[in-house]
């Protein structure tokens, strides 16, 4: 069942800097979906409209299998909700006693509040923290323990903007995994959205795939079929060789871009990623970076 869809979704902002445009998609049970682009081009605003946070200017919303409008009140909907900004508030006291007290908040309290919110410590490995203040832990266990606090009230629909930005790639990886553990946990009945810049760590916990350019949706759908239909094979690389021997290598129909230390290449379909490699070492090169993008949204950013 989705959880949310929308349809030619539009936000413009009073000033007529930015708008946010037909914007269309679905988010499903038991799915994580990662929503990727550069600064300043719709992530954030895409994200507190299915939060709540903002209030959209046309298209049409449904949330949980209903019209929001017909059916669900927004205090149904936003209940149901749990969102994640980028500046995550500061809590007072013990880091244990804030989630008891928010259990008590949802009608949750004694020995059933503390199985709960132990039961939560332990899943996201923070029982050791539990009785620290939280100028006493880390940003990626800060992360983690405003994770925990949303969880307690069960949302369906769990919506993160920028989670892992300030995180180190240890902690990146862990909170990834916590995420994708959440969705497929049996009996939670709950779909992921989440922005990010970092694309290879989003598309790797990802199912689905959002990329916004200038708030206006350039691809939606699987992360498997991302450049499914592409008619060049994309390689980013940094190697010592001169520009002209990789043009070389890429034959007839390639085309280079240097973006700083970065070589772009598009080649013909023909050219295997294995291959291109093969014929900058036999050239004697140096291999500082490689990554193939022929089916990343990284493809997307240089069009």
């Amino acid at each position: 069942m989705k959880l949310f869809s929308c349809t030619d979704l539009t936000k413009q902002y009073p000033n007529g800097a930015f708008t946010l445009s037909d914007i269309s998609l679905g988010l499903e049970s038991g799915k994580i979906t990662g929503v990727v682009g550069e600064n300043g081009n719709g992530k954030t605003t895409l994200l507190r409209i299915i939060a709540g946070e903002l209030a959209h200017d046309t298209g049409s919303i449904t949330y949980f299998g209903e019209n929001e409008v017909e059916v669900l009140t927004w205090e149904n909907i936003r209940s149901r909700v749990a969102y994640i900004s980028q500046r995550i508030p500061k809590w007072h006291g013990l880091l244990k006693s804030n989630l008891v007290f928010q259990a008590s908040i949802r009608g949750i309290v004694g020995a059933e509040a503390d199985f709960m919110v132990d039961e939560l410590l332990e899943k996201l490995g923070l029982q050791e923290y539990a009785d620290l203040k939280w100028k006493e832990i880390s940003t990626g266990y800060r992360l983690r323990f405003q994770l925990a606090k949303m969880l307690i009230g069960g949302p369906e629909l769990l919506v993160l903007d920028e989670p892992i930005a300030n995180l180190d790639i240890n902690a990146q990886e862990k909170f990834l995994a916590d995420l994708r553990n959440i969705v497929t946990e049996p009996g939670r009945n709950v779909s992921v959205i989440l922005s990010s810049q970092q694309l290879h760590e989003i598309e790797n916990v990802s199912d689905s795939i959002v990329f916004l350019k200038k708030g206006k949706m350039i691809y939606s759908g699987e992360v498997d079929k991302i450049g499914e239909t592409r008619e060049f094979n994309e390689f980013e690389i940094q190697t010592d060789l001169d520009l002209s021997v990789l043009k070389e290598i890429a034959a007839d129909g390639g085309e280079i871009k240097e973006i700083g230390k970065t070589a772009h290449i598009k080649v013909q379909l023909d050219l295997s990623a294995e291959s291109f490699l093969e014929q900058v070492l036999q050239k004697g090169g140096k291999v500082m970076y490689f990554r193939n993008i022929s089916s990343s949204t990284r493809r997307l950013f240089n069009d």
